[in-house]
């Protein structure tokens, strides 16, 4: 990708939202309730779909029950041009791209056995939009501890972010 290619493409997608766009209130109230980050997809014809409505029980406002039944891998992928992730802290991060480039989101767990912190907890949330065909990326996370919105530069097929290494990209629905 040429620099002047690069470039254009990173005024596209390199967009923070406070100020430019407003969460439902009600909406921001239960992503805040939850603690926990949520994505929403959007496409080039204006249709949104938010993470929570992607569980298969049919909720429409985000909650506990819907961030452990999500289905990323089943939201349509052809014409999504926007991809934000919405933070507990009232942050939203969002990437936009033009019709064509793709899309990614996963999360990042552990999982404690034995003790008072026994359970599954995630550590960050993640969305990138792929840039070129050797799989480089531009990411946002919510890293859950400490609490913040980050962004970064990574790559699909050797994610070095938290050591995740390659993705596997048809569980992403995704083909470059």
């Amino acid at each position: 990708m040429s620099t002047d290619t690069q470039g254009s493409l990173m005024k596209v997608i390199d967009v923070f939202l406070p100020g430019k766009a407003k969460i439902n209130p009600v909406i921001f109230a239960m992503i805040k309730r939850s603690g926990l980050s949520w994505w929403q997809a959007r496409y080039s014809d204006g249709k949104v779909i938010s993470e929570w409505e992607t569980s298969g029980t049919k909720l429409l406002l985000p909650s506990a029950i819907a961030a452990q039944t999500s289905r990323w891998e089943e939201v349509p992928k052809d014409n999504m041009v926007g991809l934000r992730l919405l933070c507990p802290n009232g942050m939203c991060g969002e990437l936009e791209a033009p019709e064509g480039y793709h899309f990614i989101q996963l999360k990042v767990g552990r999982v404690d056995v034995g003790g008072r912190a026994s359970g599954r907890h995630r550590l960050a949330h993640i969305i990138g939009v792929i840039t070129d065909i050797d799989g480089a990326c531009f990411c946002r996370a919510w890293e859950s501890y400490p609490g913040r919105l980050i962004q970064f530069y990574d790559n699909v097929f050797n994610m070095r972010y938290e050591n995740i290494g390659r993705l596997n990209l048809d569980v992403q629905g995704v083909k470059i």
